[in-house]
């Protein structure tokens, strides 16, 4: 049986941390979380640290590398959305199989948890939630299941359905 990784698309504030979260505790499998480890190195290097920052992609690479070849099932909660191609290539390589849950939500929904979270509202979140529907265009038969406004609030019922419907195959 394959190892298989749990994968999700989505700007910041669309609630993949928190889907994340609920699936490990209800599912067992570990997370790897791409903000723990930008917080570490901005910790560590007592600066702040952008996606960019050398220190970080350093340690996130090699915390990637190495998880995918343990060949352990995990989720990764980072979104795929700008590095669809080379995390599609880790899981080939790999041979792991991947279930993508994409929150595909409205501006008005994204600006309204981010602002929840304490998150900035500026052009940066507008970039991100572009890119994340460029992504969704061209990759839309790669997505298992989507999270949209219409059904936001069971989102994390339905996401276990579906994860658990994935992991029993």
């Amino acid at each position: 049986m394959k190892p298989k990784c749990i994968l999700f698309a989505g700007p910041p504030g669309s609630s993949k941390t928190p889907v994340a979260i609920y699936l490990s505790w209800n599912t067992g499998l570990p997370i790897f979380n791409n903000d723990a480890i930008r917080r570490e190195v901005a910790e560590d290097t007592k600066r702040a640290i952008c996606s960019e920052d050398p220190e970080f992609l350093k340690r996130q690479s090699s915390r990637i590398n190495k998880l995918f070849q343990s060949q352990r099932s995990f989720i990764f909660d980072r979104s795929i959305d700008r590095t669809w191609g080379k995390t599609k290539k880790l899981i080939n390589e790999n041979d792991y199989e991947y279930f993508l849950i994409s929150f595909d939500l409205s501006d008005k929904l994204i600006e309204k948890n981010g602002k929840a979270k304490g998150y900035p509202n500026d052009n940066q979140n507008k970039v991100w939630y572009e890119e994340h529907k460029n992504f969704v265009k061209k990759q839309f038969d790669q997505i298992d299941l989507t999270i949209n406004d219409g059904n936001f609030e069971k989102r994390l019922k339905i996401s276990l359905k579906a994860v658990n419907n994935f992991l029993k195959n």
